[in-house]
């Protein structure tokens, strides 16, 4: 299991998880040099460079299998309803369509900010229509596309991912559309603040110093300001906007709320936001495998967010996220099209690649269902990086 705890608290024999991303603008203090804690002099080292938390890996004992969040899955908390779902394969194509409609969008929206035009809130309301039509048909294409954007165009992206996985949460949560749209449109503006912020820093490769973060802190209020200038924008989106860096435990900024202190919509936001950048490749960095990204959030759970609503989150997108390439127990790779809420581990795939990595006929596989059949069993090992295999996804998932 990954958990993240306060510096003062790493002991000697501990061991600090690699990361493999540089995730400063949201852990800024965080100590990310991996391997073991040799001594309590390389404690006060830490501690006297800055850093206030770490992530280390806890020992299986103590947290049986906890690496595939098996706790998240036993917790008998809520339950979505069930519901009939558009086939992935015919959804998916309409999925692509409001995906690339929101991406024309956020760059119109980013331009009218930066020439100090007012930005056309119904407008950018309508384009969340499109984004909550996706989730409620289909929630795992939009989770599938959030993954396929490029980095060189993370600016606009990002906004449209943390709108579209905010979606699906929210109506996994049960929202209704009026709720969805408010909560979609606040995502789509959530960064509008760092278009106030110099370029220099936003693209800044590596840690930022103290002035710098400093700077890039102010970005929520920034927003708000911009946006409360704008017609028609209710207070829940401004409030969601402002609080966007707000965590559980008073820790965040810019207002240090805590608990239920923040907005609803806002914590939500949080959720998408991290998970997004942690698995989004940046020109600076790689991204996260989306099962280990969520262990990291699990890890973060009761300081950064709710224990609950980070587990409902996990629950929500699945321990292996609609998108993610798996290697099966029979050597042959996947790529994840349905997750399965009431049986995590068992999601819908499409079998794409041999055990040598070169593509094969897809076959659509439902693993809860195959299980239940007692037919040859067939389970994912592990989560596998398309990017160090130099494979491309997107044909796969848009192919039949």
């Amino acid at each position: 299991m990954i958990k993240k705890v306060p510096v003062s608290e790493l002991r000697p024999g501990m061991e600090v998880v690699k990361l493999h991303s540089d995730v400063w603008e949201h852990l800024p203090y965080l100590y990310t040099t991996p391997g073991p804690i040799r001594d309590r002099d390389e404690v006060v080292r830490i501690e006297g460079q800055g850093y206030r938390h770490a992530f280390i890996h806890v020992p299986d004992n103590e947290t049986p299998r906890a690496e595939r969040l098996e706790t998240v899955i036993s917790d008998p908390g809520y339950e979505p309803p069930e519901k009939q779902r558009s086939p992935f394969d015919q959804e998916i194509q309409i999925t692509q369509m409001a995906y690339e409609n929101a991406m024309v969008h956020a760059r119109r929206i980013v331009s009218d900010v930066k020439m100090g035009r007012q930005i056309d809130y119904e407008a950018t309301s309508g384009v969340v229509r499109g984004i909550i039509e996706s989730a409620v048909r289909n929630p795992d294409t939009l989770i599938c596309i959030s993954k396929l954007s490029r980095y060189d165009e993370y600016t606009y992206s990002h906004s449209i991912n943390v709108a579209a996985i905010a979606v699906v949460f929210g109506e996994y949560l049960g929202m209704g559309r009026d709720e969805l749209r408010e909560l979609g449109t606040a995502g789509m503006l959530h960064d509008i603040g760092k278009t106030a912020i110099a370029e220099d820093i936003i693209n800044k490769r590596g840690r930022l110093s103290e002035k710098e973060f400093s700077e890039i802190r102010k970005h929520p209020v920034f927003g708000h300001d911009i946006l409360r200038r704008q017609p028609a924008i209710p207070d829940i989106v401004l409030d969601a906007v402002r609080q966007h860096h707000e965590k559980f435990n008073g820790a965040g900024y810019p207002g240090k709320l805590m608990q239920n202190a923040i907005s609803p919509y806002a914590r939500i936001l949080s959720l998408a936001d991290v998970y997004d950048a942690l698995t989004s490749d940046r020109s600076y960095k790689d991204a996260i495998l989306p099962n280990k990204a969520l262990a990291i959030m699990y890890g973060m759970r009761g300081q950064d967010f709710d224990t609950t609503e980070v587990q409902l989150f996990i629950k929500c997108l699945g321990i292996f996220p609609a998108g993610s390439l798996v290697r099966l127990n029979t050597g042959k790779y996947g790529v994840v099209c349905e997750s399965n809420p009431k049986r995590p581990l068992l999601p819908k795939i499409k079998i794409i690649l041999d055990e040598d990595l070169r593509p094969i006929p897809a076959e659509l596989v439902d693993l809860a269902a195959r299980q239940t059949l007692h037919r040859d069993r067939l389970e994912i090992l592990e989560c596998a990086d398309p990017g160090q295999y130099r494979i491309n996804l997107k044909p796969f998932l848009f192919g039949s």
